[in-house]
């Protein structure tokens, strides 16, 4: 099913099969695989606990979860499954998992360039948490750091696109995928800032 979806798609899959999650460990090499197919009742071992490993070394990869079960589909939700597959396994249940799977991939590496002092710096819209304006000076709050620059807040709110991004203060965009709370003044943001609402919001 994999290959005839690259075939069909035009993808260039690389493909690995591996029997036992001693297999996978063997082989494993950090930020190597996009996409992973999990069976979660495996010999021995349990495609849950391999996905979870995944996630507590920072694996941030498309996980499809394949079982005979609906056990541990809140496990799968947890662990930021793309898609659930009940056995049996079929042709069109492949392909609806690989297209959520490379619908995903692509929001991932959208970037945007921002001019920062003399050079550009590029930015994943997925690492942006929010943005805020301080004395004419646009400061970018990501996952890693801050980034300063000079480009107007209306024009970063053009090149974010919109959704998830909102524009909740004349002076303040926030991605709502970092939001953790709200109060009726603030949202509250998973790094711990808080960014005012717009009174007519």
């Amino acid at each position: 099913f994999l290959k005839k979806y690259g075939v069909i798609n035009c993808c260039d899959f690389e493909i690995c099969f591996f029997s036992t999650a001693a297999d996978f460990w063997n082989h494993y090499q950090p930020v190597f695989f996009n996409i992973v197919f999990l069976d979660i009742y495996l010999d021995n071992d349990n495609g849950i606990e391999i996905g979870t490993k995944l996630r507590n070394l920072g694996e941030d990869c498309q996980m499809v979860f394949i079982t005979s079960s609906r056990d541990f589909a809140i496990e799968g939700f947890e662990l930021k499954a793309r898609h659930y597959i009940i056995k049996p396994i079929a042709e069109a249940k492949i392909f609806e998992a690989l297209n959520r799977c490379l619908a995903a991939l692509t929001e991932d590496i959208k970037a945007i360039r921002i001019p920062n002092g003399k050079l550009e710096v590029t930015v994943r819209l997925k690492d942006i948490i929010y943005v805020e304006v301080f004395n004419k000076v646009s400061v970018i709050h990501t996952i890693d750091g801050e980034i300063n620059t000079y480009e107007p807040l209306s024009k970063l709110e053009k090149q974010l696109g919109g959704p998830p991004f909102l524009r909740c203060h004349r002076c303040s965009i926030i991605n709502m995928n970092y939001v953790e709370d709200y109060t009726t003044t603030d949202f509250i943001m998973k790094n711990g800032d808080s960014v005012g609402i717009a009174r007519s919001n």
